[in-house]
């Protein structure tokens, strides 16, 4: 799995206007860090805007959606979330050392149908990715979201991105419209749904860690099998079902293959048990004929001193 350089959010506004992530930055340098503010100061807005770099039109719940940032008039244009990531060794190609995955959207198009009472809108949006061999003027730094106070615009960040491998050959760039398309490419360079929808789910609201895993996974055994085994098992079909299309035989041929895969490891693990017994019978034979070696010897003492 790749590690993380560094993240942006651009032109982010929120609680109705009144707090904003102009152009944040923040570097992690593939470390592991904290952030840390105040309730409400922003850390679940921030979760949520760099998980759509993973799960793309996501929500931590149904109060956060995305489309909530566009739901105040006069509050977002576009709205942009970056991270950059450093490849591993096994995933770099032509020398690309870094991939800087992106997120960009706008309120959706009004369609002319009543507006609802609630004022809510649905969003449109596509993801990027910029491979980059070091870093340049099209790094997650430097990519010209704002220019002379003037934000980039939807459209207008997608014709830069579609002209930029043109202009700039040190970058190789990849435009995404469909969510499994983009998941897909991804999750060639070790970035996978189903571990980020894990921690989607801990990142739910504040402080939700301790109570996500006492009321769900209470033993590390119920963590394996009902948490990681049942998501990687349905992800894996999901993105079965994206590459290839097939349907429900499709689905069931993957559930037989898995089975046959737990029964193999079932016998193998029955296999490991028998092994383990028989070498603790040789090794308890063989401390019986130590013992029998020992007294045979103390007897042949014994008749030796009597002759």
């Amino acid at each position: 799995m790749p590690q993380i350089n560094r993240i942006r959010v651009n032109n982010i506004k929120y609680n109705f206007g009144t707090q904003f992530y102009d152009d944040f930055m923040m570097r992690f340098s593939c470390r592991n860090s904290i952030y840390d503010l105040a309730n409400g100061g922003g850390k679940s807005v921030l979760m949520l805007l760099l998980l759509q770099n993973l799960i793309p039109n996501c929500t931590l719940d149904d109060k956060q959606p995305v489309e909530k940032l566009f739901r105040t008039a006069g509050t977002n244009t576009a709205i942009h979330s970056l991270i950059e990531w450093k490849l591993d060794a096994c995933d770099i190609h032509d020398g690309y050392r870094y991939m800087t995955t992106g997120f960009c959207a706008r309120k959706g198009r009004d369609n002319g149908e009543e507006k609802s009472l609630r004022d809510t809108s649905g969003i449109e949006y596509f993801n990027y990715c910029i491979f980059y061999k070091e870093f340049g003027d099209n790094d997650i730094k430097n990519l010209p979201l704002c220019t002379n106070g003037e934000r980039i615009t939807y459209n207008g960040l997608k014709a830069y991105l579609r002209n930029l491998e043109k202009t700039d050959l040190g970058v190789s760039v990849h435009i995404f419209e469909r969510k499994g398309d983009y998941q897909n490419f991804i999750s060639g360079y070790g970035l996978f749904e189903s571990q980020w929808e894990i921690i989607r789910g801990i990142n739910k609201t504040e402080g939700h860690v301790r109570t996500y895993f006492e009321n769900s996974y209470k033993t590390t055994r119920k963590v394996v099998e009902d948490l990681l085994i049942e998501e990687i098992i349905e992800k894996s079909y999901n993105n079965r079902i994206r590459k290839d299309g097939s349907d429900d035989d499709g689905m069931a041929q993957t559930l037989l293959d898995i089975k046959d895969k737990l029964i193999e490891l079932s016998g193998r693990k029955k296999e490991i048990g028998n092994y383990d017994k028989q070498i603790e019978l040789l090794e308890g034979f063989a401390a019986e004929l130590g013992k029998l070696k020992e007294l045979y010897g103390e007897k042949e003492r014994a008749e030796y001193e009597l002759v």
